[in-house]
């Protein structure tokens, strides 16, 4: 084997695993869901520990995405409906849902967002704040049985409570604003049953049910028991339909997967490296010296002695008459490739001569001997040394 041919079985071999990392690394970055709080949502953003544990546990975990889907699927006194979100229901969405609800046995709503009154009807809203640090209910609930020692982090806190006071129970510690009008603290909020709603837990923590903070605390504790009150559980993902004319304008880059921007550097660096590759291909330039340069007239020396070799009298005189009528004819006024007979015309013309000595000189390439063709070549040069003069 060939240094070259090894070095391109080398070559080959490099961009072959290349192309094999690559597919290996947009594989790793592609995962089967992102969307934020989706039970099958593998990333830290996702919700599939929960949902899994759920499962575990007995629990039907039927996933609806979109309104639609939801209102497809059956739910009865025996059934928790979670609302994963509130950020991309709108008022439309919000009514049909909380009329689908009314026949569960539990709705709970994540609504980090604190939109809840807007888009459902609850009375809860305000602005959620991050909680720091890992925090104990302040209140005896009864939905969510809370133990004692529990703790929850990551949670958001500070819900203004606009409903009567009898029935809304905020159950985390009262901020410094707590009982001052109107405004009491709490991200976990229980609201009893009513006619048109069952019991209603609307809470702050979707971000400590997270896989990134699922272990942390008490808050895996936390979704199990707000979750799995009952055997089946409806896990509803809003989409972005379902927010309707309410839905918030996006940009290119958010509705574009994140692999997008990985897969153009990948191609970039791989068109990068192509150029290379192929612009080494031939090896490096090569000098080498410029050919010999020749003087005019030593082409027309050599060119005159092989026609006198040869004895090709006829192809002489042609090319002296050629360089001939060339030079008249641009004295005439005319194009160097006039034709022959237009430029004897105008030379006739011009001296008087008549136009078949004319053609003789310039036209006719008959020359039967040497002394003919010196003779003709140097009346063709007087006449030339004429029209100068």
């Amino acid at each position: 084997m060939t240094a070259r041919t090894a070095r391109r079985l080398a070559l080959w071999g490099l961009l072959v695993l290349l192309i094999a990392v690559g597919a290996a690394v947009l594989n790793g970055m592609r995962t089967a869901n992102q969307l934020p709080f989706d039970p099958d949502n593998p990333e830290d953003n996702g919700m599939q520990a929960l949902a899994r544990v759920l499962e575990q546990e007995g629990v039907d975990v039927t996933v609806a995405r979109g309104l639609p889907q939801l209102l497809r699927t059956d739910v009865s006194s025996d059934t928790t409906v979670l609302v994963a979100g509130t950020a991309l229901i709108g008022q439309d969405a919000g009514q049909d849902l909380m009329q689908y609800a009314g026949r569960a046995g539990r709705l709970v709503v994540l609504s980090p967002e604190g939109n809840s009154e807007d888009v459902l009807g609850l009375p809860v809203e305000g602005t959620s704040h991050p909680q720091v640090g890992a925090a104990a209910p302040g209140c005896e609930a009864t939905l969510v049985n809370w133990r004692d020692g529990d703790e929850l982090s990551h949670a958001n806190r500070l819900v203004e409570v606009t409903g009567a006071r009898g029935s809304a129970l905020p159950c985390f510690p009262p901020t410094p604003g707590y009982n001052a009008g109107g405004a009491q603290a709490g991200f976990v909020v229980e609201l009893p049953a009513d006619g048109s709603r069952p019991d209603t837990v609307v809470a702050g923590i979707a971000g400590s049910l997270t896989n990134e903070r699922i272990l942390d605390d008490a808050n895996a504790a936390a979704g199990l028991r707000l979750l799995g009150a009952h055997p089946r559980l409806v896990w509803y993902v809003p989409a972005v339909a379902d927010a309707g004319d309410d839905a918030a304008p996006q940009s290119l880059m958010d509705v574009l997967p994140d692999a997008f921007l990985p897969s153009v550097w990948l191609l970039a660096l791989a068109l990068l490296a192509t150029m290379i590759w192929r612009g080494r291909r031939l090896g490096p330039v090569v000098t080498e010296p410029l050919p010999a340069v020749i003087r005019s007239v030593e082409t027309t020396q050599s060119r005159s002695r092989m026609y006198r070799r040869a004895e090709d009298r006829e192809r002489a005189l042609a090319a002296l008459q050629l360089a001939a009528r060339r030079r008249l004819a641009v004295r005439l006024g005319l194009s160097a490739h006039a034709q022959p007979q237009q430029v004897v015309r105008l030379l006739a013309e011009a001296t008087g001569r008549h136009t078949d000595e004319l053609h003789r000189l310039l036209v006719d390439p008959a020359a039967p001997d040497d002394e003919t063709l010196v003779r003709i070549a140097r009346e063709v040069r007087s006449l030339e040394e004429g029209m100068i003069g």
